[in-house]
């Protein structure tokens, strides 16, 4: 990889001589780049500007451009497709799949999406129309519909041959799926079965039922990890009346656990999920996705202002209420946050689920206790070391052994609420939680000092 990167800098830097080709440097980084992985290729075009990418787009073969263009992003795809040349364009158009023409002419203008629709053949058009009205995040805006499929009357030669006939402009996958004459899905057979089976063989006989079958609206998470726990490679496609429409693959479901990891992120450190990449994200929208979360936990924030301005007689009558908050507010929001983090990934795992929710709970109570006490041990040391007499170190202790437990068991039972309600719990983590335990820290402490101290 080392090696690649280097060759792809070394043709960076000489990047006019290789698109002109007018130096014997040029011709063999020229040479030296046709030979390298399309992928690469495509890494060494998203650093150049928009004028070298089109020039080098023209001299790159069909072939190489229809590859190197579908590994771009697809921002980047719709501002390099209107600056070439519409033969170029419709080749590149009519030899991408359908669901990825779909997420491209998400980012063009409705002046450029009706163009560059009219030069698709008109079978795919439709597809593509179809393939719009669906949401992005389901099923159906996931799907591929660029697939084979087989009619169950058909005979193993019949479909050996419709398959060498089709196969080369379509997606031939190891699992063909086979409906009746309505389109109706009954089941698949695999293209080993296909090659072993007699030529009269007719498919109903060696056909199978399909493990899972996903409607068009299903979310594209569910059907992630549907297709996890059945350990699938495909799974395919269906509307409310079992028409066969598409088939959603593993690649498919590795840009869909990126992507819903990638949110989970976002939602437990307070933003809102972004669709596109940072640089490609406008200014004005990263700080609508940050401003809503921090004006909401400045405001719930407040109530913690409002608890220690009704304790300030006391506060100020005893200074060791100020010295040791930070410690206690800030050990309880950790504590919290560790518990919160457990349980968010163990029900993203399927590892916690409704049923098995008490237990947790209740495992997650003993561990506190057990945390809360070791803590106690080390944060009475440390208020008795620092000169303080033994019933303020016993307060301290106390109101830390409270918050510790009130933290940890919070942050294990909110994730399953908001789960039980079909909200996506990582929303418990991080700041949301840790502004609700300083709330609740704060009034913790200053209780249990106004009752032993007040």
């Amino acid at each position: 990889m080392l090696k690649i990167k280097k060759i792809l800098i070394q043709i960076e830097n000489n990047i006019d001589a290789v698109i002109a080709q007018n130096t014997s440097l040029g011709v063999d980084l020229w040479h030296l780049l046709m030979a390298q992985h399309h992928a690469d290729i495509a890494m060494l075009v998203n650093k150049l500007d928009l004028e070298r990418q089109v020039e080098l787009f023209q001299k790159f073969a069909k072939d190489l451009s229809i590859k190197v263009f579908r590994k771009l992003a697809q921002p980047q795809q719709a501002e390099l497709l209107v600056h070439i040349d519409l033969e170029h364009a419709a080749l590149i158009l009519k030899n991408m799949p359908a669901d990825e023409l779909t997420d491209l002419f998400d980012y063009l203008s409705d002046e450029n999406l009706e163009k560059y629709l009219k030069l698709l053949q008109s079978k795919q058009r439709s597809q593509i129309l179809s393939m719009l009205s669906f949401n992005p995040r389901s099923a159906g805006g996931r799907m591929n519909s660029d697939v084979i499929t087989l009619q169950k009357e058909f005979t193993v030669r019949t479909s050996v041959e419709l398959l060498q006939r089709l196969g080369p402009g379509k997606a031939v996958m190891q699992r063909m799926y086979v409906t009746n004459k309505d389109n109706i899905l009954v089941g698949y057979v695999t293209l080993d079965k296909l090659v072993l089976s007699k030529p009269e063989t007719p498919l109903a006989s060696i056909m199978s039922p399909n493990e899972v079958i996903v409607f068009v609206d299903e979310d594209q998470e569910d059907v992630a990890n549907q297709m996890h726990h059945y350990g699938l490679l495909y799974v395919p496609v269906v509307d409310k009346h079992h028409h066969f429409l598409g088939v959603i693959t593993a690649d498919d479901v590795f840009e869909i656990i990126k992507e819903e990891g990638s949110e989970d992120v976002y939602r437990m450190f307070g933003l809102l999920p972004a669709d596109h990449s940072y640089f490609n994200t406008p200014l004005w929208k990263s700080i609508w996705q940050r401003g809503v979360w921090l004006i909401g936990l400045l405001v719930l924030q407040s109530f913690s202002s409002l608890i220690l301005s009704s304790y300030s007689t006391l506060i100020n009558k005893y200074t060791i209420i100020a010295v040791f908050l930070t410690m206690l507010i800030g050990t309880g929001g950790n504590a919290g946050n560790q518990s919160a983090t457990l349980v968010v990934r163990g029900l993203t795992t399927k590892e916690m689920t409704r049923r098995n929710a008490f237990r947790v709970l209740l495992r997650e109570f003993g561990i506190s206790i057990i945390m809360a006490l070791i803590l106690v041990v080390v944060g009475f040391a440390r208020v008795h070391m620092s000169g303080y007499d033994l019933l303020s170190s016993f307060v301290i202790s106390f109101s830390l052994f409270l918050i510790v437990v009130t933290s940890m068991f919070l942050g294990a039972l909110i994730p399953l609420v908001l789960e039980r309600f079909d909200i996506d719990p990582a929303h418990s983590a991080a700041p949301f939680l840790a502004t609700l335990m300083d709330i609740l820290g704060v009034l913790i402490y200053c209780y249990i000092c106004s009752k032993f101290l007040g």
